[in-house]
Order: C-alpha cells, then structure tokens, then sequence
C-alpha cells in the first residue's frame, strides 16, 4: 500500500473565513519516549506487566490463605478472620482473565497477519507494468493487478453470500413443508 502523509484535519477552509488555528499537540513528558507510550498499549508488553501483577497477587492469595488457616487452626471464630480469601481470590482470576484476553488478542493478530501475507500483496506499486505479466520478482503488485485481485475476493464474496443465502432459504422452505 502507498501511504502518503496527511496534514491535520480539521475543519474545511471556505473562501472569506480566515484559517482556523490548529490547537497545540498536549505536551508529552520529556522523558518518556514516543516508543514507550506505545509500548504500553501493546498486547505482548501489556501480558509482561500482568505477569508480574500475577505474581504479587498469587503470593497476597497464598498469605491471606495462610493466615486464614493459622486463624482456624486457633479455635478463633470466621467473623474475626484477618482478611477476605474470596477477594484475593477474585483479584487473582481477574489478572488472569485479562492475561487470557489479551493472549487471545495476540493470536487472532497473528492469525490475521498470517491470512494477510498469504492472500494480499505485500506492497503495491504504481508503476506501469503489463497486469498479465503477475508479480514482479520483488513481489509486488502492480496497481492494476491489486485492482484485479480485489475484485475477484469482493466477488468470490459475495458468491459464498449467494449460496448461503440460498441455503438458508432451502432450509427455511424445507421447515415450512
């Protein structure tokens, strides 16, 4: 894909308005680098903080456990126990919860850079290039043969649609006789 830089968008200019000024960007903390805020948001990083939350909160579930058996064990009744067991215990799945999810987020990303190298070029160019003559050697796609592959996913589409459609309504008249 060609990606072109893009201005900031706002609202359109009409002649006689004077420009509108563009209001400044929020200030970022000098010392942490664009990359590290992005980090932040990223799955795989996200999963390596709740791993380490995953610990702590495992050793608060063992101690709370802990303290509530040496507190059995001592006769005393359960309305004078230390602390909640059953909420360390929530905290605990509730990381591991958030550990699933964005585990699984990480693999349907995978899934679908795997399904997106296979099935789309990786870059398209263009060049001039004879849209019978298939990918250059590099690769890449004309403009016209991505064109070309486009329409024919749209309409393999929208076939596979089609026949749906007509099964359900095979089914549909087969339950109505």
């Amino acid at each position: 894909m060609m990606s072109t830089p893009m201005g900031p968008i706002g609202p359109p200019m009409h002649p006689g308005m004077p420009p509108q000024q563009q209001p400044p960007p929020p200030p970022q903390p000098s010392h942490v680098p664009q990359q590290q805020i992005e980090l932040k948001y990223d799955n795989v990083n996200r999963v390596k903080t709740l791993i380490f939350s995953l610990k702590n909160s495992f050793a608060n579930v063992m101690k709370v456990a802990g303290a509530r058996v040496n507190h059995m064990a001592a006769g005393k009744t359960i309305e004078e126990a230390p602390s909640r067991f059953d909420k360390t215990l929530d905290d605990f799945f509730s990381i591991c919860n958030q550990i699933e999810l964005h585990l699984k987020a990480i693999q349907e990303c995978t899934m679908q850079l795997k399904d997106s190298v296979q099935y789309l070029p990786p870059h398209v160019t263009l060049g001039k290039q004879d849209a019978s003559s298939g990918p250059s050697q590099d690769g890449n796609l004309s403009y016209t043969q991505y064109t070309t592959t486009v329409k024919g996913q749209v309409n393999f589409t929208k076939s596979v649609q089609d026949i749906l459609a007509e099964g359900v309504r095979n089914v549909a008249k087969s339950d109505v006789n």
